[in-house]
């Protein structure tokens, strides 16, 4: 295609094997990316290397270690409230330098952090070709989410190869004149990362936890799960929460709570608001394969993570994703779509609590295919990495059955 950077054809047969760098700026990243590097260490085909960096490197670091999976830490910056700019600069410059040294065919990076934008900034003055997995997401308004909107089209602006998670994706990709070939539908490594966490998973380490799995899998209660990140929470949209929480759990007598916070402001809060109900258990952050388990066997989450959101449908959960103005609230645009709402006591209860007790209904009922991904994404972006390194024939795309 022209006006794209695309790296030369790869060396045939017994020479060196092209080599990809991942860049894993926190522990979304991490998970996200975790599955391709799989992918590829399995193939043989292409050399992931893996660079862990960025504030949120020992988080990166620690997800991956989960998966098995050994890192680069390049640059570990410590914010205390510098400003995304300065960090950014000093990130830059770091993998500036990495990519000189390791002279890659290839840069990834996934979603629309500042590690993210830096990294692709960094690579593309190196010319060397950016891959962006999770690209096409859009909002479609520069000031939410801030600065991440504006990361998103800018990465897309250097890609020369764009990995889209779903169709809805790369629509918005071909809306911005970014179409052909080097758009790939594969749907959603988060998805992949789901189903390889509920295969590492053992017990929990908290037997509270544990005691509300076995209680749930006999049938004697059904589970919420509520997994919000503490430190994006102010304290007033954090009480809204808690009192959604609450009444939705005093309208619900079967109803068991599991919130994981990690210790700090939001925690004393969720103490102090619920800790005197019996059915809501409060515990550490939860690893991600004792997560996910809770997440197969619950009638309902109420998160704000994304990564969650597109796990959930793989089991039949239904979804709330919180987000956006107080007191607003959307229902899914299509089936295993999450619901959406604003931090709302009342909506955030009425909400959940339809979800919980649409239950009964959905275990009599087909399930629904998960419209994010079907767990082979990562296979697609491997044999996509291939395609655009001449190694191989482009993948088949992601199609969900709707």
């Amino acid at each position: 295609m022209p006006n794209t950077l695309v790296p030369l054809p790869c060396p045939g047969a017994g020479r060196r094997v092209p080599e990809v760098c991942l860049i894993a700026g926190d522990a979304v990243a991490a998970t996200r990316l975790a599955p391709v590097v799989g992918a590829l260490r399995g193939r043989g085909r292409v050399r992931p290397v893996v660079l862990a960096c960025g504030d949120d490197a020992a988080a990166a670091t620690e997800v991956l270690s989960g998966f098995g999976l050994a890192t680069e830490v390049l640059v570990e910056l410590a914010r205390d409230g510098q400003r995304t700019g300065r960090a950014a600069a000093q990130l830059l410059a770091g993998l500036d330098h990495a990519f000189a040294d390791l002279a890659p065919d290839a840069v990834v990076v996934q979603g629309d952090s500042a590690t993210a934008f830096s990294a692709a900034m960094a690579a593309f003055w190196q010319r060397v070709p950016v891959v962006h997995l999770d690209a096409g997401v859009r909002s479609y308004d520069l000031t939410a989410p801030f600065p991440q909107e504006g990361h998103r089209r800018l990465i897309a602006q250097v890609s020369s190869l764009h990995l889209a998670a779903t169709p809805d994706a790369a629509a918005n990709l071909g809306d911005e004149c970014h179409r052909g070939p080097k758009v790939v539908t594969v749907g959603s490594t988060a998805v992949d990362a789901g189903f390889d966490a509920l295969d590492r998973y053992v017990r929990h380490r908290d037997d509270r936890v544990q005691a509300v799995e076995n209680a749930v899998v006999a049938g004697e209660v059904r589970l919420a799960v509520v997994a919000v990140e503490a430190r994006d929470w102010s304290t007033a949209a954090a009480t809204q929460l808690l009192h959604g929480i609450a009444d939705l759990v005093l309208t619900c007598p079967d109803l068991e709570v599991v919130l994981p916070l990690p210790r700090g402001p939001l925690r004393h809060l969720a103490y102090d608001m619920l800790g005197r109900l019996v059915r809501v258990t409060i515990t550490d952050p939860i690893a991600q394969p004792e997560l996910v388990c809770l997440l197969s066997i619950a009638a309902a989450l109420v998160t704000d993570s994304a990564t969650l959101a597109e796990q959930a449908p793989s089991f039949g959960v239904p979804t709330l994703v919180l987000g956006g103005e107080p007191g607003t609230w959307a229902e899914p645009r299509h089936p295993g779509h999450p619901w959406t709402a604003g931090s709302d006591r009342a909506v955030v209860a009425r909400i959940a609590e339809k979800l919980v007790l649409s239950h009964v209904e959905r275990q009599t009922t087909a399930p629904t295919p998960n419209p994010f991904g079907d767990g082979f994404a990562a296979t697609r972006c491997e044999q996509a990495l291939q395609w655009f390194l001449g190694l191989d024939d482009r993948p088949e795309e992601f199609a969900p059955h709707r």
